[in-house]
């Protein structure tokens, strides 16, 4: 008797598959029958609409699908390690040559006479004067030949279309527990087709509804599960935990609000209230803080801070760089220690002696804010009363981290997540899903948009000329070298080499060097003199991007900007504008792709960071967007963020209409999502629900 096939089935038990194959799915990261069902092909091939030979110049540097009888084949080595085999085939009305590149063993297998189909790019052959057939794929044709829509697949050395798709119809065929985790009543009122048939159809198309129906459904659940655990940790905090209820009314806010030398912007009245209010509450605070940069959210954090403090809590400010935490602790402790508010700072850095005393000084409430990087959450940090969270550029920090300072108090602490690049409504849903938002939607009043310039690399010294001007009417610059990993050697001698080079042009300005590999406290060095302006022009990699904020800057040039995310140029063009006086940005760059011409374009037309991250996500995809590995980005398959927004608004609003009836998913109808969800989460829906 056969044996019966599961969706946990090891691939090398399939008919026709074993250990040696098994291990070729292995390399595409397919180990079992659950894994190949849900690893869909990435284009189709029509094979009902052959081009024949007649055809083959029309289609030159396109693609191709012909069907023919091998005439002959010959074999050639133009050079060692490099082998051709040019065929030659007859195709209805004429003949034509076909050739594989390093496929030594086809020239045994076109035996004269035998039946094949091929697909390839023309291309035209100046040595032999003549039209051929690069091929990518081909599939001898036999009795089970199947003409109409086929599916192609990403291969791997050794694994053929032809052995793929027999595989694939028979996992199809036999498997018997492919089920459907979602009620009938939420298929039918979103038009699903049941999982089962959705799954065949995606590889083995009936028609082009029917597909498009298929991919919906596979979407939907891409998004939906993903949703389900969002919407899970929201009702949590919201129904079962119980938080600290801080006051909003107290000295130390008073006394801020009456010291501030300016007024707050509609917009951060408005946000700081949806804060206080949270924090007033009796559930845990998690509540995203939106804003472009220079839209004020560091006095939305002081607030939230001195919220905690005159609670009588300690409060937290974690950082992903030592830069951005300097500039945050010198910006904060300056509003704070007029209130007596005793702020520190925790980096890296530090000397262990110094360290030492300020986990003293934690554990024993000495110290009320902490404003620091990663060391905060270092085992040796214990605090003595820690309610209130901040973590700045939340995207730049994985989960652990995360989960590691809330661990640190002894109660479900209020958490306020604050970043100034901004996130598209998609991502932010995907990504953010749980928490409450907040968005500071205006800027400061008198600060006027940063007009930016694209400059070829042939019109810098014009740029030149103006930083010139600028610096010797007593302002600053930025110029700006791409370094898109600090191990690049060859980024940082660039800038190096520009840093000399660039001492020799302005002989009469001080300049500094700022780049990855400073020592942290060498960087603090050369930023504090850029502050207090002993230096004039700061040559730096993006260790600049995020948090520095300098009023007398005013000119920035961002050399390569090809090479720059638009997202990273809006960041570091926020860097400049920062004060009175207007300010600009020069974008120096070759237009050589279409896709930098965009890029720049955008740049240019607009300052809209909303705008602009919508351009991003498009350009570049989600992934690079957030930085997958420290997101905890959702791995999908077929959905698409841009294209499939309303499907993503649709599984939205299912799954917490279905966590509002079913807050634990504990209904007997509801244990096929849990399962589902805790196969697609590796467990994680025991860890929403235990903590």
């Amino acid at each position: 008797m056969a044996a019966v096939i599961a969706v946990a089935t090891d691939i090398q038990y399939l008919k026709g598959v074993g250990p040696a194959l098994a291990k070729k799915f292995q390399g595409l990261g397919l180990r079992n029958v659950h894994s190949l069902l849900y690893y869909f092909p990435f284009r189709y091939e029509n094979r009902s609409r052959l081009q024949t030979a007649l055809d083959i110049p029309r289609y030159l540097h396109k693609p191709v699908l012909l069907r023919g009888q091998v005439l002959s084949a010959r074999l050639t080595q133009p050079r060692p390690r490099f082998y051709v085999v040019n065929a030659q085939l007859r195709g209805g009305a004429g003949s034509f040559s076909a050739v594989w590149f390093n496929q030594k063993f086809m020239a045994k297998t076109l035996r004269p006479g035998l039946e094949i189909l091929i697909s390839g790019k023309v291309v035209f052959n100046d040595y032999a004067g003549q039209f051929q057939v690069d091929v990518a794929d081909y599939e001898i044709i036999t009795a089970d030949f199947r003409p109409g829509i086929v599916p192609v697949y990403a291969l791997t050395d050794g694994l053929t279309q032809k052995k793929l798709r027999q595989v694939m119809r028979l996992a199809l065929a036999e498997v018997r527990d492919l089920r459907d985790p979602l009620p009938p009543a939420l298929r039918q009122k979103h038009n699903l087709p049941e999982l089962p048939a959705a799954v065949r159809e995606l590889h083995f198309p009936s028609g082009r509804e029917n597909w498009r129906q298929s991919r919906q459904r596979i979407v939907f659940d891409e998004f939906f599960y993903v949703e389900l655990g969002m919407a899970l940790r929201y009702a949590r905090h919201r129904t079962e935990l119980t938080g600290i209820s801080f006051q909003p009314e107290g000295r130390l806010l008073d006394a801020y609000y009456q010291n501030l030398p300016y007024q707050l912007t509609a917009a951060q009245q408005r946000v700081i209230g949806e804060v206080l209010r949270d924090m007033a509450g009796p559930r845990p605070m998690n509540r995203l803080v939106q804003g472009d940069v220079g839209s004020g959210k560091t006095d939305v954090a002081v607030a939230a801070l001195l919220c905690a403090v005159q609670s009588g809590y300690q409060a937290a400010l974690m950082v992903p760089t030592e830069v951005l935490a300097q500039q945050h602790f010198l910006k904060i402790e300056a509003r704070l220690k007029t209130l007596g508010v005793r702020v520190e700072s925790l980096l890296g850095r530090h000397p262990p002696a110094e360290k030492k005393e300020i986990y003293r000084r934690l554990a024993a409430q000495e110290c009320d804010v902490v404003i620091g990087t990663q060391a905060i959450i270092q085992d040796k940090v214990v605090f003595k009363n820690l309610g209130f969270v901040i973590i700045d550029e939340q995207h730049r920090f994985g989960v652990v981290q995360r989960q590691l300072l809330k661990a640190k108090a002894q109660q479900n602490v209020d958490l306020l997540v604050m970043t100034a690049t901004p996130i598209p409504r998609t991502l932010a849903l995907t990504v953010y899903g749980d928490l409450d938002k907040s968005l500071i939607d205006e800027l400061p009043p008198g600060r006027a948009p940063v007009q930016t310039y694209h400059v070829r690399p042939r019109e810098r010294a014009g740029v030149y000329e103006l930083l010139r001007r600028e610096c010797q009417q007593g302002f600053q610059a930025y110029i700006v070298y791409p370094l898109v990993a600090e191990s690049e050697k060859i980024d940082l001698q660039a800038a190096v080499e520009s840093y000399e080079q660039l001492c020799r042009i302005f002989p009469e300005f001080q300049l500094g060097l700022l780049h990855g590999r400073l020592k942290n406290a060498e960087k603090e060095i050369v930023m504090q003199k850029f502050r207090d302006k002993e230096l004039q022009i700061l040559v730096s990699t993006t260790v600049i991007e995020v948090g520095v904020d300098v009023p007398n800057a005013t000119l920035m040039i961002i050399e390569n900007a090809n090479r720059f995310g638009l997202a990273q140029l809006h960041q570091l063009r926020g860097r400049v504008g920062r004060g009175a006086r207007a300010a600009q940005c020069f974008l120096i760059t070759e237009l050589k792709t279409p896709e930098s011409k965009k890029r720049i374009q955008a740049m240019t037309g607009t300052t809209d960071g909303f705008r602009i991250a919508e351009l991003d996500l498009e350009i570049r995809g989600p992934g690079d967007f957030v930085g997958v590995q420290q997101s905890g980005f959702p791995d999908f398959i077929m959905a698409d963020l841009l294209k499939d927004e309303a499907i993503l608004q649709a599984a939205r609003t299912a799954a917490f209409a279905l966590v509002q009836a079913d807050p634990r998913l504990e209904r007997p109808e509801q244990q096929a999502v849990r399962a589902e969800l805790r196969r697609r989460s590796r467990g994680l829906i025991d860890y929403i629900l235990l903590n």
